[in-house]
């Protein structure tokens, strides 16, 4: 069998596979949260969370509903950079999303049972 035939058939088997691995996890609520922003943004999502007195004057200013935090937490990215995650006992995280068109950043405090989201505004960008 020829090389061009060896690679045709592995590429064959290996679409129909992909196609099976699909459907199977489309079925079951699966998610591929490995690399370290994923994981971050898992564990805010699914701690209790409360927000600070500047936060909500922030949210209430810009007319922004606070559940908009769930959609944050889905879409956001954390700057590490600007991000404390080793600092004991509560980690620090600087997220950053897109909201109408507006650039926004909170700054949440991670505990072990709760996170408070501390600040929220808008960056401007240039």
């Amino acid at each position: 069998m020829s090389l061009k035939k060896r690679i045709l058939y592995f590429a064959v088997g290996l679409l129909i596979g992909i196609v099976f691995v699909k459907i199977i996890f489309d079925k079951k609520d699966v998610s591929f949260d490995y690399l370290p922003e994923d994981r971050v943004l898992k564990t805010l999502k699914t701690k209790q969370r409360i927000f600070d007195d500047k936060a909500l004057l922030f949210f209430q200013q810009q007319k922004i509903d606070t559940s908009f935090i769930e959609t944050f937490l889905t879409n956001g990215n954390v700057d590490f950079g600007k991000s404390e995650q080793r600092k004991k006992p509560c980690n620090f995280y600087y997220i950053e999303s897109k909201y109408q068109g507006n650039k926004l950043a909170v700054n949440i405090k991670n505990c072990d049972t709760l996170v408070t989201i501390q600040k929220a505004f808008k960056i401007n960008e240039k």
